[in-house]
């Protein structure tokens, strides 16, 4: 497993710089210069890389290499909790607590924009991660909404979409569930009709 910055930001002084960038942003932090480790986090997490997405919102949290922004430190946790970084969930959830709702709905926007493409693509995860945003950050959460896209990772093969699915299906008054239910096979259809890769059972779609 790759190394976390800890969270009071310790540094030591003398380790050699690793060639690999993750490593050697690590070493550069621990030298000292968090401003290099910054650049070098920030260039990986913004190309994908969840456990330098998280050392990023580390970062941004503390304000050590880059100026403390809790706004920014949110975001970058969040990308981390949605690429499976378990350390991210607590991070994101001590974050929270201090944003206005309109920062939530911001960043909950920013990272549905960031998902958009792989629902496009049919990642299944995505729908999975785009579902817990909704859920979870955006200040007023929507269990429908979310629904739908459980039920398409459900259907897609996605085994821990299941009981996610029917969870968030049980926030739903019970007298709007079957409604909600139809409305994710129409919610299914459109994402057939708009994918870049439309999924085999889209053939099936109304």
């Amino acid at each position: 497993m790759r190394t976390a910055l800890p969270l009071c930001l310790l540094l030591a002084v003398g380790l050699p710089v690793a060639a690999d960038p993750f490593d050697a942003a690590v070493a550069a932090f621990r030298q000292g210069d968090a401003g290099r480790a910054a650049v070098l986090f920030k260039e990986l997490a913004e190309a994908g890389d969840a456990e330098a997405q998280f050392n990023l919102a580390l970062i941004y949290a503390e304000g050590a290499g880059l100026p403390q922004n809790p706004r920014e430190a949110l975001y970058w946790a969040w990308r981390a909790k949605l690429g499976g970084v378990a350390m991210a969930e607590d991070l994101s959830v001590r974050l929270e607590g201090g944003l206005p709702p309109e920062v939530r709905d911001a960043l909950a926007a920013r990272l549905e924009a960031v998902l958009a493409p792989r629902v496009a693509a049919g990642e299944a995860s995505a729908m999975f991660g785009l579902a817990r945003v909704l859920l979870q950050l955006r200040s007023q959460p929507d269990p429908k909404r979310a629904y739908e896209w459980l039920a398409i990772a459900a259907a897609l093969g996605l085994p821990e979409a299941l009981a996610a699915r029917d969870a968030a299906l049980a926030q739903v008054p019970e007298k709007e569930r079957f409604a909600v239910q139809d409305g994710a096979l129409g919610a299914f259809a459109d994402w057939c009709r708009s994918a870049s890769k439309p999924a085999v059972a889209c053939a099936a779609a109304g």
